[in-house]
């Protein structure tokens, strides 16, 4: 894993005031919809001005008058992740809707285009169905990184190192995403700063600072900044909180616990410990790299938070209760609303939850670390994406790659320009962060983001990892599924090396 190469705006980070909190998402959960200002303490609401930089693209002089852009995207009112920033029709007051017009808008005057957006459920349906008729109705889409293999693997979309403008060295490409996933010089999808929504999905860990304090376990953002922000120190913290608060003697949704968790949360553990899910041999073919005695390690580590009911509680043990009930059924949401009435320490999730638990009213002081390292001997922090995010795809039906080459690099840098610092600065310090460490916080996770091929390509490891930890037969589950798995790292090797 590499780490990201950065020239973010860090001083234009750290002069803003604070106010209130927020976090993230997991698989298929419900929309939720962006908090406004609460209090007083809310810095005035001014959008921080574009800075020229150093890595400004030099780009010929161009126009395509009359042309559009045609973007499918998911609607940013119903999906997993709201974040998407790709659309906004008019000036509205909302800072971030008006970062977004101002950047289309430049870009439309710049060039003589017009942006068109189309919302659509399954982008990557959209693409393949245009694909399959031959259709260049669509000149980007955002399908969500989970549903893209199949695109891939069917030849329906374009190769990123054929661009020539588009400079995946600068810091509004993600470098890391560029590293991890290309295979044999093939990239065919990318992340970028046009949309933020890979940033606001990455998993971190979410926790209960005054808790912490009351249960004398030091302050987290400390053990940060100090090197012993480790998995052993987490699970020694989840493990000192737990208690019966009602003493029925039972340990339900009306106790308090040191983790609010599900299965999924084991692959996140395992890369944040280092762990390289998928390395490549001296020919650069992919190779796992995860069934080994440190994976070993660390699984059983947290299964003794995971599979212990007095210091954990799942999302699926909530699905049932009168609590969910009432939150339309959504055990998501009601797994955050325990948070927010203190009955959580830490909770695994990325930033867009924090809109919930603004949502809900918390009271108690919270924020967002990375994920821990696996001990202090650990150089750098790992933190993966959820499945659910999306990444940008060039359809390969499209017939003028020339133009897109020079609007998609323009289209990156006026995003970092204009969308990412007014993200940074209003959303997360202004509305919901009342401490600098929190804005710290988020740039040690935004450096540390990291990605697999099997993420992209569905190369099952995830489920491996998932068994293993769900059984405990840890080695056994292993052995069996290596055979397995290798068979499709060779079969999706095979296809990439023999598309375009």
């Amino acid at each position: 894993m590499t780490k990201r190469i950065l020239a973010l705006l860090i001083s234009l980070l750290m002069i803003v005031p604070f106010a209130a909190c927020g976090a993230e998402n997991t698989d298929k959960q419900p929309a939720e919809t962006t908090p406004q200002v609460n209090g007083t303490t809310a810095a005035p609401e001014t959008p921080p001005a574009a800075t020229e930089s150093d890595y400004k693209p030099n780009l010929p002089e161009a126009r395509f008058e009359g042309e559009q852009l045609v973007i499918v995207h998911l609607d940013p009112n119903s999906s997993t992740y709201q974040e998407i920033y790709l659309q906004a029709d008019e000036i509205n007051g909302d800072l971030l809707n008006d970062a977004v017009y101002k950047r289309n808008m430049t870009l439309e005057e710049k060039y003589g285009i017009e942006f068109v957006n189309v919302i659509n459920s399954k982008p990557h349906t959209a693409i393949s169905t245009a694909a399959q008729s031959q259709s260049d109705e669509y000149d980007l889409a955002f399908p969500q990184m989970m549903n893209i293999s199949s695109l891939i693997t069917s030849g329906y979309l374009y190769n990123f190192h054929e661009f020539n403008h588009v400079d995946l060295s600068k810091p509004y490409w993600d470098q890391n995403f560029n590293e991890d996933i290309t295979l044999y010089g093939k990239l065919y999808a990318m992340v970028s700063d046009i949309s933020l929504m890979t940033l606001i999905g990455t998993r971190g860990i979410i926790f209960n600072r005054d808790m912490a304090k009351e249960n004398n376990l030091g302050d987290p953002y400390d053990l940060v900044k100090n090197n012993q922000w480790t998995l052993d120190k987490m699970i020694e913290m989840a493990h000192s909180v737990s208690e019966d608060l009602n003493g029925d003697q039972t340990f339900d949704d009306m106790d308090r616990y040191g983790m609010l968790t599900e299965s999924s949360n084991y692959r996140y553990f395992v890369v944040a410990s280092g762990i390289d899910i998928f390395t490549r041999d001296a020919d650069g073919n992919p190779v796992a790299g995860f069934m080994n005695e440190k994976t070993i390690s660390v699984i059983e580590k947290w299964r003794t938070v995971y599979k212990d009911e007095t210091h954990a509680i799942d999302y699926n043990d909530l699905g049932g209760t009168a609590g969910a009930a009432a939150l339309d059924g959504s055990k998501w949401n009601y797994g955050r609303q325990l948070f927010a009435r203190g009955q959580i320490l830490f909770l695994q999730n990325s930033p867009t939850t924090f809109r919930k638990i603004t949502e809900f009213g918390m009271e108690q002081e919270y924020g967002i670390l990375p994920q821990p390292k696996y001990d202090a001997n650990q150089d750098e922090y790992y933190c993966m994406p959820d499945y659910n995010t999306t990444v940008l795809v060039v359809p390969s039906t499209n017939d003028d790659y020339d133009r897109l080459d020079i609007l998609l690099e323009d289209m990156a840098y006026q995003s970092n320009q204009t969308i990412l610092p007014t993200y940074y600065e209003t959303v997360i310090k202004i509305r919901r962060s009342p401490v600098p460490e929190v804005a710290e916080m988020l740039e040690i996770i935004r450096n540390s983001i990291c990605y697999h091929v099997g993420m992209i390509y569905n190369i099952d490891a995830d489920s491996l990892i998932g068994q293993a930890s769900t059984s405990g037969n840890i080695s056994s589950v292993f052995k069996v599924g290596e055979k397995r798995l290798n068979a499709q790292i060779k079969k999706v090797a095979e296809t990439i090396q023999n598309l375009p």
